[in-house]
C-alpha cells in the first residue's frame, strides 16, 4: 500500500509571512525529531563517559567539591558569606547543583548542535533534534542531582515537605531558561568559536552574581544586580520548596515562568529562521 508523502513547499519569502504554517511545521518537526533526538542523546552520553574512570559520577563531583570549598572558607572565616536560615552546607549544595543544571542547559544545545553540523549540512534532518537531545541530557543530570540534594537534606536533618512535588516543574522552568539562552547563542556560536569560550567565562562570573553561596543581599546596588538576574527568582523558589517547605514569592515565580516560556518560544522561532542561513554559509 502506498503511503501519502508529506508535501512541503519551500519559498524565498520569509516563513513569518505565514505564521500559522510556520508554527504548525515547528510543532510537527519537534514531534518528528523524537527518535533522532533519542539516538543523539544515547550517542553523546556514551561518548562523554566511555573513557572515564569515574563515569557518571562526574555529574555530582564538581558541585560536591565546590560545596566543600565554600563550607571550609566560611567555617574558617576566610570569607564572610553571611548567615543562612538553613544549614550552610545544604544552602550551598542546593545552589551549586541548581546552577550546574542552568549552565548545562545553556551549553548542551550549543555543544550538540556543533556536533551535528556536518550531518545537517548534508541531509535535511529535523533542526529541533539536537535541542531536544540536549534538553534530555540536562533532565537526566537534573534527576541525579535532585537525588543528591534530597539525600543531603536528610543527612542534615531537613525534612521533606509536600512542596518537593513542585520542584520538577520548577527545574523544568530553569532548564527552559538556560535552553533559551543557548538557542539565542547557537547561530552566532556556529560561526565564531569565540562565543563558546566567552560564554564559559561569563557563566563563571555570573556564578558570583547569583545567591548561590551567599544570601541575597538587601543593600543597594548589590540587591539590584541580584534582582535583575533572571536565574535568581527561579533558583530561590526551588531552594525554598526543597528546604523551607514554602514558596515565599509565588506571584513573582509565576510571572518569571510566563516570561521564560514566552522567551523560549521567541528563541525557538529565531533558531528555526537562522539555522538554514547558517548551514548554507557553513556548507559553502
Amino acid at each position: 500500500m502506498k503511503r501519502d508523502l508529506e508535501e512541503r513547499v519551500y519559498s524565498p519569502e520569509s516563513p513569518l509571512h505565514h505564521p500559522f504554517d510556520f508554527f504548525r511545521m515547528a510543532v510537527q518537526d519537534l514531534a518528528n525529531s523524537r527518535n533522532l533526538a533519542w539516538q543523539l542523546f544515547r550517542r553523546d552520553m556514551q561518548q562523554r563517559y566511555r573513557q572515564s574512570v569515574f563515569g557518571i559520577a562526574w555529574v555530582v563531583i564538581p558541585p560536591i567539591v565546590t560545596t566543600a570549598i565554600f563550607v571550609f572558607l566560611n567555617e574558617k572565616s576566610i570569607l564572610n558569606l553571611g548567615k543562612t536560615d538553613i544549614p550552610y552546607p545544604v544552602y550551598v549544595m542546593l545552589g551549586t547543583l541548581l546552577w550546574q543544571i542552568f549552565t548545562e542547559s545553556v551549553q548542551a544545545p550549543m555543544t550538540l548542535f556543533e556536533s551535528c553540523i556536518p550531518i545537517m549540512i548534508k541531509i535535511n534532518m529535523p533542526r529541533e533534534a539536537p535541542i531536544l537531545a540536549a534538553v534530555g541530557q540536562v533532565m537526566f543530570v537534573a534527576v541525579l542531582q535532585l537525588m543528591i540534594a534530597l539525600g543531603a537534606m536528610l543527612y542534615f536533618g531537613i525534612a521533606w515537605h509536600w512542596t518537593v512535588a513542585l520542584v520538577p516543574f520548577m527545574i523544568l522552568i530553569l532548564i527552559l531558561l538556560g535552553t533559551t539562552v543557548g538557542l539565542f547563542l547557537i547561530p552566532i556560536g556556529a560561526l565564531y568559536k569565540d562565543v563558546k569560550e566567552g560564554i564559559t567565562i561569563l557563566l563563571r562570573l555570573a556564578f558570583f552574581m547569583t545567591p548561590i553561596v551567599y544570601p541575597a543581599p538587601q543593600s543597594w546596588p548589590y540587591s539590584l544586580i541580584v534582582t535583575l538576574n533572571p536565574v535568581t527568582p527561579v533558583l530561590q523558589a526551588i531552594r525554598d520548596c526543597l528546604a523551607r517547605g514554602q514558596l515565599t514569592d509565588p506571584q513573582g515565580f509565576i510571572w518569571i515562568s510566563v516570561i521564560i516560556l514566552l522567551c523560549f518560544i521567541l528563541a525557538l522561532t529565531y533558531y528555526r529562521l537562522a539555522i538554514p542561513v547558517i548551514l548554507e554559509r557553513l556548507g559553502a
